[in-house]
């Protein structure tokens, strides 16, 4: 079974000097800065993925103290573990990280029509899908990308209550950036 770790900061960074940078494009990486300020404000979950004491994954988790809601920051597989159910094993494992704590996990996927790649774009949603999130009618405009938005119940894997979704991912993006970021790089998708 896969266990998680949470990182200390030492190893956050050595993670996001190697992993995050091979794994993410430099467009939809956070600064480190920003990522060690949110942790330091114990709202940020930097969290290592093994299995059998072996490194496979990580996650990125924004966790604000008084939400029910986490967003799904970063997910990656490292890469000779793709295609062998880790991605699905971390977010089963992720799922009862969080039971009890927090409804769900908002997860932003590149909207495929909008995407350099479509067919990995909708690779990427059938992936979450497959692990039990849902697709709600929420796009979002973030930092020059179309997202859109999905939610994986945390407790049990019944249709979560009819919430919202765009007012909590809203919330989200308010708590976690500057007044002045969230101004010139969040914009809600209508229509």
């Amino acid at each position: 079974m896969m266990t998680l770790r949470a990182l200390d900061e030492a190893h956050l960074r050595l993670l996001y000097a190697n992993q995050m940078r091979r794994d993410f494009p430099e467009s939809e990486l956070k600064p480190l800065e920003s990522i060690l300020a949110l942790r330091g404000r114990g709202e940020y979950d930097a969290l290592a993925a093994y299995d059998d004491g072996m490194f496979v994954a990580y996650a990125m988790v924004y966790r604000p103290k008084d939400g029910r809601t986490l967003l799904l920051d970063y997910l990656a597989v490292e890469p000779d573990m793709r295609g062998r159910g880790a991605g699905q094993a971390l977010l089963s494992a992720l799922r009862r990280h969080y039971a009890g704590r927090a409804e769900c996990l908002m997860i932003e996927c590149e909207r495929p029509k909008a995407a350099p790649d479509e067919a990995q774009a909708r690779r990427r949603i059938r992936f979450y899908e497959h692990a039990g999130a849902q697709m709600t009618n929420v796009r979002v405009w973030l930092f020059e990308v179309e997202y859109s938005i999905l939610v994986l119940p945390c407790g049990g894997d019944g249709m979560l209550a009819q919430q919202d979704w765009a007012g909590e991912i809203l919330g989200l993006y308010r708590q976690m950036l500057t007044p002045q970021a969230y101004a010139r790089n969040v914009r809600l998708i209508r229509g």
